[in-house]
């Protein structure tokens, strides 16, 4: 169980105590509270911020106060939700997944976009010569001949490694393939890569001719981290699964 706390020195913190001092600080979400709100932030700055009642400008960027009053206004219980609650949040993702710009209270997501955002203003220094991308067997007959392009996402998102990519792939599928791309060779010849998070980079394509499948690495996964993707995988499957059901009840109707 992870708690979201504050300490007064060092700021938040995701824990019981304080990685920098030991103090216990002050407490801001437990372990439910902080699963929940990510997840509503996530979807709000990534995919439906219509719901909440708030509104991204072209770079994806969203205020702050207005993203407390949808979560607040949708779901009651959040009653207590202040600014401070978001940006913690924010600041101690550990996927690097977000963007704050205090002086103006906003705040945006750098990666995972199902609707279109411009986010060609994220830096473009120290893009590493290869990134890596998972996919199938029968996906990559489909990349060999046009390369790359977005899916759902609007985005091309490449892993910083190869056991990033796995391990992202295994959300997909049990073995996933992990492609090599050439990053280098496809910047000289203007395609452009952005560094989108820690350990995540876009792109608005790559075509076929940078892309390779690597040379197998065995990877060792710890138990829980496992259990993380499968249990992310059930939810993932509930969710469809309700909007499906969704969906056949407005056919009946």
């Amino acid at each position: 169980m992870v708690q979201l706390r504050e300490c007064e020195k060092h700021g938040p913190f995701r824990g019981d105590v304080c990685p920098i001092c030991g103090e216990e600080g002050k407490f801001l979400l437990n372990d439910w509270e902080l699963t929940a709100i990510s997840r509503m932030l996530a979807g709000i700055l990534r995919h439906f911020p219509e719901r909440f009642g708030v509104k991204l400008d072209d770079s994806g960027w969203a205020d702050i106060y207005q993203i407390v009053k949808g979560i607040k206004r949708r779901h009651p219980r959040f009653r207590w939700l202040k600014d401070k609650h978001i940006i913690a949040i924010v600041l101690t993702d550990d996927k690097g997944r977000y963007q704050l710009d205090m002086e103006n209270k906003r705040v945006r997501a750098t990666y995972g976009h199902s609707i279109k955002v411009d986010l060609s203003d994220l830096p473009t220094d120290n893009i590493p010569e290869k990134l890596y991308y998972p996919t199938t067997e029968e996906e990559y007959e489909y990349i060999k001949e046009i390369g790359l392009q977005p899916g759902d996402r609007k985005w091309v998102h490449l892993s910083k490694t190869y056991r990033d990519a796995y391990i992202a792939g295994l959300h997909r599928v049990e073995e996933p393939i992990i492609l090599e791309i050439d990053t280098k060779k496809a910047i000289e010849n203007g395609h452009q890569i952005y560094r989108a998070a820690k350990t995540v980079f876009i792109a608005s394509q790559i075509p076929p001719e940078f892309i390779n499948i690597s040379e197998k690495i065995d990877i060792e996964i710890p138990e829980e981290e496992l259990e993380k993707i499968e249990e992310e995988k059930r939810r993932r499957e509930k969710k469809l699964q309700r909007e499906l059901e969704k969906k056949q009840e407005k056919s009946l109707k």
